[in-house]
This record gives C-alpha cells, structure tokens and sequence, in this order.
C-alpha cells in the first residue's frame, strides 16, 4: 500500500509544493527524458531481434559454405614457379631470425627468395637477418614510412611473378610455400590466402585467440572463398600473383588494412581470391590485453576505412557474394552490432534488474549458441576436439567489452581524422611449430 492511500489523500498533496515555473520545467524535462529513454529502449529491442535474425542466418550459410568449400586442387610436377617472400619489417630482433629461417627450410623445389624490407629499424633487426648469411635472403633498407610502403618496396625490389608475403613474426609450414605456388597453376586465381593459426598458446589470452582465428578468420575464409567474396588475404600468409598487384594499382598508402584493401580492389580486376587450409603459418599473438586492445584498434580502424573507400562494392550486383554478403557482413557484424553491444548489455542488466529478463534472455542466449555452434563446426573441419568450443563463452565476455571500446575508439578516430602508424607491438618470441 502506498503512502497516499494509507493517509487517504491525493498522491499530488503529498509531494513538495512546487512554483508553477518549476512544475512546467520539470513536467516538460522528466517527460521528454522518459520518451527518449522509450524510444532508446525499443529501438535496442527490435534491434536485437534483427541482429539475432542475420546472426542465426549467417551462421547457418557460413557453415554450409564452408562445408561445400574445395580447396584448389594440388598442381601438376612440373609447374614450379619461382617465388619471392616479402617480409616488411620494423624493429623485429627477437623474432625475424626464426620466420627467416622457417621459409628457407620449406619443402619447395622452385627458386625461392627471400626479401626483409627494413622500414627504419632501430634495433638490431638487420643484423639479426644478416647473420643468417644465406644466398637466397637479401635486406633492403629504407626511411620510417609505414608498412604499405614497405611492401611496395618489397613488390618493386623483386621481379618474380609469384609473390608470397609473411609478416616478421610468423613462421611457416615447410609445407605452406610450394602449397601457395602450386594454385597459381590457375590463371584465373589472383591471390590466395594461407591458414594463419596462433604459434604462442602459453596463456589464456593467446588461446582464446587460437580459437579465434579458426572459429572466426579460416571459418570465414573457407566459406566465403566458396562464393569468391573473401574480404582479406592476410599479410601474416598470403600470396599474390605480381601483375595482379600491378592490375589493382598497387598497395596503397591510403588505409591501415593494406592487406584488406589491396584484397578489395583486386576483386575488382576480376581475379579470383583463393584460400588454401593446408598452407599454415604460425604467428605471434598479443599475451596482454593492452597489447590486444592496441593490435584491435589498429585492425578495425583500417577496416573501417577500407569499408568506406570501397563503398562502390556494397550491393554493387557486379561484385555479386562480396557485395551483398562479406563486405556488408563487414559492415554489420564487426562494427554496427559491436558497437551496440555495450548498451545491450546495460539492456540487459536493466531487464534483470526490472524483472523483465525473459524479454531479452532467449536472444541472449541465441547469440551465445551461434558461437558455440559455429566454433564446434570450425574444429570439426580443423581435426581439432570440439569440446573446445565452450571456451568461446567466456572468450565472448572477456572480448565484448573490449572489441565494443576498439570499435568506438576507431569511430571517434575517423571522425577525427586521425592517423595511426605501424601499431608496433612488444614481441615474445614465443611461437613455436608443432
């Protein structure tokens, strides 16, 4: 019972006396709020609703796909192209010796070279490379300016058609050379991506991006390479056909995601995109979540900027899946529903408090059964134990927060106009081939 009804007078005689000034303003003030925070609160709803639509929907097809995906198929004895391995590289002693040395015991029979472009080291980067005193490896030393420029000094100081590039902490299969070679025995092909898995699995961290990397990058590089729309051959392993760089204009120094970009316009040559599962690299991970957070912001700031320079590609029907499937799946997944994500989970919090949880719970948890479902299916294809899919759960908590902050901060950025560099991170060396 309230306190009116136990006094037995209208609720209005027991509230302060107000001017009729201030009754107006605060009438006006608390009633404008209220709808604001109405209309909020159902716009996430109806949002989630959707969100929790193409989610079902995305991970239903990304797993058909996947499935269905063929890998090119192993190329004949005698097609042995020679090769050139570009490795951009800025203050990268503790780790480049043993990428190096990775590509120079692959098991390829073609000529291989490998080429480190030092982009103004000033540690001892060159010297560890130097020391390895082989004929095939050569460096070539500019200025600081950036890792597009790198690779494009890379692309200019070789002259092999096949160009393989790896980044300075990542080692190679001895297998994964002469795999990203042989597709090129298709004309049609213009670049391919490798299977990027995470060497350093020693901590929490560096294991939850293991899981990453197979449930979300290879998952989706399987899938889409099955419609042509993959989005990105990584720089960590990827290989590109040199007239097909020329064809595209080239890396350009315009974006964060040189890698992603140059991907993007190389659909529009009309080259087909490429992805090879049993071309593995191992590569070094962030072991700290500042280190993540540094490596995120830089990633989903390139992604942005790649996305709006490429908009001519979305629901362009001449661009076909990469138009209306993987690049607005860009758009969508990786920066719109993560960037709602914190207020969903306020939404949530609210509905718990409030008592209305039901209303939210069952969207919850099908966003938390996508995951599982989509890293069971990627473990599966992987030959790895799918028991493993739980970790995603509290990999998803843990991430959350901190991709919903990357994806804001790169927002903000934008808006700007800010530039950011090369985003160097602290190495281990702790990569290690299994």
């Amino acid at each position: 019972m309230s306190l009116s009804q136990l006094l037995d007078l209208d609720p209005h005689k027991i509230m302060p006396p107000m001017t009729d000034e201030k009754t107006t303003f605060h009438l006006f003030s608390s009633g404008i709020g209220f709808q604001i925070l109405r209309v909020f609160q159902s716009f996430l709803h109806w949002f989630i609703v959707c969100s929790t639509a193409l989610v079902v929907a995305r991970t239903i097809l990304v797993i058909i796909l996947a499935r269905l995906h063929k890998a090119p198929p192993p190329c004949s004895k005698g097609y042995l192209p020679a090769v050139s391995v570009i490795i951009p590289a800025y203050n990268e002693q503790k780790v480049i010796a043993k990428t190096i040395q990775s590509l120079l015991a692959s098991e390829y029979e073609g000529p291989v070279e490998v080429v480190v472009i030092d982009d103004g080291s000033t540690d001892q980067t060159v010297e560890a490379v130097e020391s390895l005193n082989d004929s095939r490896l050569r460096v070539v030393r500019q200025p600081n300016l950036g890792k597009a420029y790198a690779l494009q000094r890379g692309v200019d100081e070789t002259k092999n058609e096949i160009l393989i590039f790896a980044d300075a902490d990542t080692q190679f299969d001895r297998h994964a050379v002469a795999i990203l070679a042989g597709t090129f025995e298709d004309n049609r092909i213009g670049a391919v991506s490798g299977h990027a898995r995470v060497g350093n699995r020693s901590t929490f961290l560096a294991r939850c991006q293991d899981l990453e990397y197979i449930c979300g990058f290879n998952l989706d590089r399987r899938a889409y390479a099955t419609w042509n729309c993959i989005t990105v051959a990584p720089g960590a392993i990827s290989a590109i056909r040199r007239k097909t760089i020329l064809a595209a204009g080239g890396f350009s120094y315009e974006t964060l995601a040189e890698d992603t970009d140059l991907t993007l316009a190389i659909h529009k040559t009309g080259y087909r995109v490429e992805y090879q599962p049993k071309a593995i690299a191992y590569t070094e991970a962030p072991e700290t979540f500042s280190a993540l957070a540094s490596q995120r912001f830089r990633w989903a700031y390139g992604t942005l900027q790649c996305v709006f320079k490429h908009a001519d590609i979305l629901f362009n029907p001449r661009y076909k899946a990469l138009g209306f499937l993987s690049l607005p799946g860009i758009l969508f997944f990786q920066i719109v529903l993560v960037a709602f994500s914190p207020a969903i989970d306020v939404l949530f919090i609210e509905s718990m408090l409030m008592g209305r949880v039901g209303a939210i719970l069952p969207y919850f948890l099908a966003f938390i059964l996508c995951d599982v479902v989509v890293a069971a299916a990627a473990l599966k294809m992987e030959g790895l134990p799918v028991i493993q899919a739980l970790r995603i759960i509290p990999q998803r908590f843990l991430y959350r927060p901190l991709l919903g902050y990357v994806v804001w901060k790169s927002l903000l950025h934008a808006m700007r106009g800010a530039w950011v560099g090369w985003g160097k991170l602290q190495r281990s060396a702790s990569v290690s081939i299994p």
